[in-house]
């Protein structure tokens, strides 16, 4: 897989927040992500991700943190969510890789053990449809709960 790859997995992140604007509503939101998550479906920039990057692709949340770990490559941050907007929000931010330090700004939902989020690349608005265009460098991942 190549490694350009993986910052758009984190950023698809993407995924948890102890701190949020949500207030109550934030906190119970993040118990639901929290766990490991597959990746069911991807794509990037208006293309479809690869089979072995989908199979490959794993994301874990514990609170505010995640870790999206795709082959043997690994990249952790932090986010905030705020379930209380629509579509909801969420905000990631690379703690160690490429991107360290940098927020990106998205939308999610989480229906039934499906998370879906779409996020834009860092320095963007927030997307407002979960739809990538090429050219936008938005991308939209979906991620089904494991059952442990």
């Amino acid at each position: 897989m190549k490694l350009y790859v993986l910052p758009f997995l984190v950023f698809g992140l993407l995924l948890a927040a102890s701190y949020s604007s949500g207030g109550d509503a934030a906190k119970g939101e993040l118990k639901k992500l929290e766990g490991t998550w597959g990746l069911v479906s991807g794509e990037a920039k208006g293309e479809n991700l690869t089979e072995s990057t989908i199979k490959s692709a794993k994301l874990t949340i514990v609170g505010h943190k995640y870790t999206v770990k795709v082959s043997e490559n690994a990249i952790a941050g932090t986010q905030t969510i705020d379930p209380t907007t629509k579509p909801k929000g969420i905000d990631a931010t690379d703690t160690d890789g490429p991107n360290k330090g940098k927020t990106v700004f998205g939308i999610y939902k989480l229906e039934k053990g499906v998370f879906t989020v779409c996020l834009a690349p860092p320095g963007k608005d927030r997307p407002t449809e979960f739809t990538t265009k090429s050219g936008t460098g938005e991308i939209l991942h979906v991620w089904k709960l494991n059952k442990e």
